[in-house]
C-alpha cells in the first residue's frame, strides 16, 4: 500500500507544476457552460420548473456534472494505459513488483485529484455568478457530498483503464472511450435522469451513470441521508463489480500477451 501511496503522491507533485495548462480548459469549459445556461433560460422561457428542477437547479446540476466529467479527464486512464499496451511496454510492467493496474489507477487518481479541485473551484465560481448559491445547502451537506464525487471520480477511472485494456485485442481503444464519454454526456450531464421517459429512467439508475454523474450531482442539490446511503452503497457495489471485471479482462489480455510473446 505504501508504494502506491508514495506513486499518489509523486503524480500529485508533478500534476501541480503543470496547472497553468489547465487555464485554457477553464475558458472553454465556461464559454460551455454560458452556452447551456443560455439553452436552458430558453427552455424555461414559459416555465418556472421542469420534472422537479427550477432553473437554478438545473444550472448547478449541470456545473456539478460537468466538474466530475471535465476534473476526471486525465490521460493516464486512457492515453497511457493504450500506448503502454500497443507499445509493448506492457510486458515489462507486468513484471515491476507493483500491480500494473493499481498503479495506473494510482497515479490516474492523484492526477485527477488536482483537476478536479480546480474544476470545482471554477464551477463555484460560475455558479455564483449566474444563478448564485445553491439553496438549502449547509456545511454538514457539503462534506457528506465530498467523498461521494470522489467515489465517482475513481469509478470514472476504473472505467476508463476497462476501456483502454480493449488495447490487447484491438488496435485502438479511443473510439470505445469516445462512445462511452458521449453516453455520460447525454444521459448523465445534459439531462437529469427525471427528464427521461420513466423506462429509460429506470434502465440508467442500474448504469455507472447513477453513480458517476447522477447521483453526486442530485445529492448537492437535495441532500438526505437516505439518499446519501443508497448513493455511497451504489457507489461500492459499482467498484467492486468493475474490479472483477478489470482483474478478468487484464488477466486475459496479460495471458493473450504471453502466449502471443509479447
Amino acid at each position: 500500500m505504501k508504494k502506491y501511496l508514495y506513486i499518489m503522491k509523486t503524480t500529485f507533485n508533478d500534476s501541480i507544476q503543470y496547472i497553468s495548462s489547465l487555464f485554457i480548459r477553464f475558458i472553454g469549459f465556461a464559454i460551455t457552460m454560458s452556452i447551456l445556461l443560455s439553452l436552458w433560460t430558453f427552455i424555461y422561457q414559459d416555465s418556472t420548473t421542469i420534472n422537479g428542477y427550477t432553473l437554478k437547479e438545473m444550472f448547478w446540476y449541470l456545473l456539478l456534472a460537468e466538474t466530475i466529467t471535465f476534473g476526471s479527464n486525465s490521460p493516464v486512464a486512457t492515453k497511457e494505459v493504450k500506448n503502454c499496451i500497443k507499445s509493448g511496454n506492457i510486458a515489462y510492467q507486468i513484471n515491476k513488483p507493483y500491480h500494473y493496474i493499481i498503479y495506473s489507477i494510482s497515479k490516474y487518481f492523484a492526477d485527477t485529484l488536482i483537476r478536479f479541485i480546480a474544476f470545482a473551484i471554477i464551477s463555484t465560481i460560475l455558479g455564483l455568478i449566474y444563478v448564485g448559491p445553491i439553496d438549502n445547502v449547509s456545511l454538514i451537506s457539503f462534506v457528506s457530498c465530498i467523498p461521494i464525487f470522489l467515489l465517482a471520480v475513481l469509478i470514472t477511472g476504473m472505467i476508463k483503464v476497462l476501456i483502454s485494456l480493449t488495447s490487447f485485442w484491438v488496435e485502438d481503444s479511443h473510439p470505445f472511450q469516445m462512445i462511452y464519454s458521449k453516453f455520460i454526456l447525454i444521459f448523465g450531464i445534459f439531462f437529469p435522469i427525471e427528464m427521461f421517459p420513466k423506462t429509460i429512467g429506470n434502465i440508467l439508475r442500474y448504469t455507472p451513470i447513477y453513480s458517476v454523474s447522477y447521483g453526486p450531482a442530485k445529492l448537492m442539490l437535495s441532500f438526505n441521508s437516505s439518499f446519501f446511503l443508497n448513493i455511497i452503497i451504489t457507489q461500492i457495489i459499482t467498484i467492486i463489480i468493475i474490479s472483477i471485471i478489470i482483474n478478468i479482462v487484464y488477466r486475459r489480455g496479460v495471458r493473450k500477451l504471453n502466449v502471443n510473446g509479447g
